[in-house]
């Protein structure tokens, strides 16, 4: 996602509750600017990360974590020119979050950075990727983020969700159809977009 967006190292944005959607939500293209479908694995924090002044790595935010899942990012760019993006343009604009959905999250998982997760539209292979896509592992996306927090004087609280990333370039849906998101081993998300 780094390289589709022209950009040499992570972001953020804040998912806000009023965003988040269970798995098999119903989205219309005409609420947003321009829709776009990532799809991801999101973790679910167990507790809250304590600040600390080193940066924070995988292995040290694991205990921290207590649920994982499948999930689909719905980002809004507004018809960006991907040619020219202004990163900082894309931060203020809270990193195109739109909201997030969510399938079940689970209480112990199969090692994530080998996993693979394919996405489909109405039953047909749009794109796959697998968990080492994102940062080398997910939990690598968490760390970074914790470390970002911490810097600021803010820590990752217990309850809180975080996308880690998408394993592949986003989809831009452009008609009526039937989205889903299998991660082995971990299970699926689904979207209807009309």
């Amino acid at each position: 996602m780094q390289a589709f967006c022209r950009i040499d190292h992570p972001i953020a944005g804040v998912v806000l509750a009023s965003r988040v959607h269970s798995s098999g939500a119903r989205i219309r293209r005409s609420d947003f600017g321009r829709l776009g479908l990532e799809f991801e694995i999101a973790v679910r924090i167990k507790s809250d990360v304590p600040a600390s002044k080193t940066a924070f790595t995988a292995e040290m935010i694991a205990p921290h974590i207590n649920g994982v899942c499948a999930a689909i990012e719905l980002v809004d760019d507004r018809a960006a020119d991907y040619t020219n993006i202004d990163v900082r343009s894309l931060v203020a604009d809270n990193s195109w979050n739109a909201g997030v959905v969510l399938s079940d999250f689970k209480p112990a998982w199969p090692d994530l950075e080998p996993l693979l997760g394919r996405a489909t539209q109405n039953g047909d292979l749009i794109g796959e990727g697998h968990g080492r896509d994102i940062l080398g592992h997910p939990f690598n996306s968490v760390a970074w983020l914790a470390s970002q927090l911490a810097s600021r004087g803010v820590t990752l609280k217990a309850g809180e969700v975080v996308m880690t990333g998408s394993v592949m370039k986003t989809i831009f849906p452009e008609h009526e159809a039937h989205y889903r998101f299998d991660l082995e081993g971990l299970g699926f998300v689904e979207v209807q977009v009309s």
